[in-house]
Parts: structure tokens; sequence; C-alpha cells
């Protein structure tokens, strides 16, 4: 009987297990992750986990009655330090190997880190329960008032808007002209950061962190190329990912940020397959290569490997979707915001919400929407593939 082992219980791991298993695979499945914890929802560490009251609990992406009655081993608290193709085996960090048939890569993408920080305290970063649970005990220290955020992408942002929501002084530092610059259109930025600092959030656009003031070994102030000073208790930088591809590179698998993979998510090496935050492959939404970071191209790209590892027809191309909770607004995005001529928006009929529309030519490239939240599935239907 086929082993098929997957690397990372996140979403993209979890859900090739789950499909796999709904398309008959009945071979074993070894699902393995590094955390003690059973596969849980990571959105929520940014949000609503950092401003809930008492211990929250994290969110279970499957409960474990899930894992024991479609006979998938959850392996917690495990890590794999090397694979071994020739042998098809992978080795553990205690010793112990695995023999696979099938593999699949869902190793993720951790949170790229600043090159000035040394030593340094208050300085934090956010991927796991961890990095969470200590960032959510610095906020509600009574000495952090003054929070600084490194970085006005997707994640900074939600950490702004919890910051803000707990009655701290936040300013997000940028080194781009304005915030979310690599996922959504200045439409939506514009509108989202005007509500941003209309709740209290101060934006530093252009700007580059220079280096960082200390009071014994903590954060004091965030020092800008201008020369500014911010005064900081707390820093949280989000200021990208980069995706977990030792394993992959050491097994000589072709890499190129992210582990390259074919449109049914093989790798170089047919029997080893990657989804998620570290794989980069065709999108047929957008030209070239694509490492895209979201729950929803998880979910579909363990979709997709799962029909391929059950030799069944991949399912139909969907185009990409991310949202968010900034403050009061929910925003949504379907498709890729690049390569587009025109952008229509739409927010005379309601101030606190917003449509907009990105086309190339007559073909609608993307949407973004803010507090629409039934509009995405429609917009979906109307944005078609390049090719």
């Amino acid at each position: 009987m086929d082993t098929t082992v997957i690397i990372g219980n996140g979403v993209a791991g979890t859900n090739a297990a789950a499909t796999l298993r709904k398309n008959g695979y009945e071979g074993a499945i070894k699902l393995i992750g590094d955390e003690v914890a059973l596969p849980y929802q990571r959105p929520p560490l940014s949000k609503t986990w950092l401003r809930e009251p008492g211990r929250p609990s994290p969110t279970p992406i499957r409960p474990l009655s899930f894992f024991q009655d479609n006979r998938i081993e959850l392996m917690r608290a495990r890590r794999v330090v090397s694979i071994d193709r020739a042998a098809r085996d992978i080795l553990f960090s205690d010793g112990n190997t695995m023999k696979f048939d099938t593999l699949i890569l869902a190793t993720g993408a951790s949170p790229r880190r600043l090159d000035m920080q040394g030593d340094l305290k208050g300085i934090h970063y956010l991927r796991g329960l961890g990095d969470s649970a200590g960032l959510r005990q610095a906020l509600a220290c009574a000495d952090c008032r003054d929070v600084v955020i490194i970085g006005a992408g997707v994640i900074g942002l939600e950490v702004a808007s919890a910051a803000v929501d707990l009655g701290k002084t936040v300013t997000v530092i940028e080194s781009a002209a304005r915030a979310m610059a690599r996922v959504a259109s200045p439409a939506t930025t514009n509108f989202v950061t005007r509500k941003l600092t209309d709740a209290g959030v101060k934006f530093l656009f252009n700007q580059k962190v220079k280096g960082f003031g200390t009071a014994g070994d903590h954060v004091s102030t965030v020092n800008l190329g201008d020369g500014t000073e911010v005064k900081a208790d707390l820093v949280f930088a989000g200021i990208g990912a980069t995706p977990n591809v030792k394993l992959a590179q050491a097994a000589g698998l072709e890499c190129d940020n992210g582990i390259c993979v074919d449109q049914d998510m093989r790798t170089s090496d047919p029997k080893i397959f990657a989804i998620g935050d570290c794989a980069r492959s065709d999108n047929k939404f957008a030209a070239g290569k694509l490492r895209i970071e979201t729950v929803h191209n998880a979910i579909t790209q363990a979709q997709v490997a799962a029909a391929a590892i059950c030799n069944m027809e991949s399912p139909a191309p969907v185009p990409p979707r991310f949202w968010s909770d900034l403050k009061d607004m929910k925003v949504q995005a379907v498709g890729i915001a690049a390569g587009y001529d025109l952008v229509r928006s739409d927010a005379s009929q309601n101030p606190l919400s917003l449509e907009v529309h990105l086309t190339r030519g007559e073909r609608l490239v993307a949407t973004e929407t803010v507090n629409l939240p039934n509009r995405q599935s429609i917009l979906a239907k109307a944005i078609s593939p390049t090719v």
C-alpha cells in the first residue's frame, strides 16, 4: 500500500490530507507538524487573538476526530531535517526515518527578519501560536503605550488595527509610497489608509528604518533615514516572508523564490509535490510564476496536488482570493492586482464601503471590495483566465 507523507500541517497540508481521502485515496497518510498544537487557523493570530480578553484558544482546522475517522496519522512536535530522494525516506531530528512513496511539502514561509535587530528585545514577528501569544502579552502590558509597525503590508495593518483598538498610540512605517502596495490598487489602499488614519493610526511613507534607540537591552525608538526618531515601547516587523525551502534545496529540488512546481504542483521530482506559501507556480490569472501567501491559495493547491496523486482531473482554475479585517473594514480581493491599465472605483453610494474593478483592455483582471462581503463570489465569476 502506498504511503503519502505530508511535511507541514497548516491549512495546505491538512487540506491535502483531507482531499486525498475525499478523492478515494486508500494508502497511508502521514501528516507531520513541528508544533504540539492540533493544526490550527493562522489568520486569527494577527486579528481577534490579539484583542480577545482572557486566554483565547486556537481555532482548529479540523477536530481531532476528523484525523482519526479518516485514517490520517497526525504526527505533532516532529521536525524533519532531510529528505533522501534516492531511498525515498525522510529523516527526523530525533534520528528516526520514515519511508514515503509520495511526498508533499507544505512547509510554508517564515517572517523576514530585520538586519539591524541584533539581540534587542521588544521587537516582534508573527508566524505561529508562540509568536502571537508573546505579542499579545506585550500589547497587554501597562508599560506598552507606543507601538511601531514596520511594514504597511496586510499583516502589519492587521496588527496596527488590533493595537489601536487596545488604546495604543500606533505608527506605521513603510518604505513604499503607500500601504499594501504589493497586493492592492491605489484606490483601495488609499481608502483603507484614510479609514485607519481616522481611527488614530499614523502613517510614515517613503521612510526607511536606519536603526533603533535602546533603553538597556530593550528598544526605545525607531530611527529613520531622515533623522526622525519614533518612540517605541513595542515594535512589530511585518516586512514580508521568506519561503521555507531548505529541505527542498538540500534534496536537490529546483527552487527560485519558492519551490518550483508545474501545473499539478509537482516539483522537479515527479513523486514530490509542493503546495501553499512555499510553492512557486504558474497561475492562469497572471503572467509568470507566482508565490501566493493566502489561505485560499493553500486550499486550492492542496486540491490540485491531491487530484494529481489520485490520477483525477485537476479542479477548474479559480481566481486567487484574499481577505483581511482592518479596524471596522472587511477588505476582500479576487484576482491578481497586476498588469491592469484601468481602475474603476465606486465609493459614492456608501462612504463606508468601496468596490474597485481593475481591467486590462476589456478583460476584468481583479476586483477589490471593502465592507461588501456578498460581492466577492459574484465578482469572481466575472474574472477569466489569461489564456
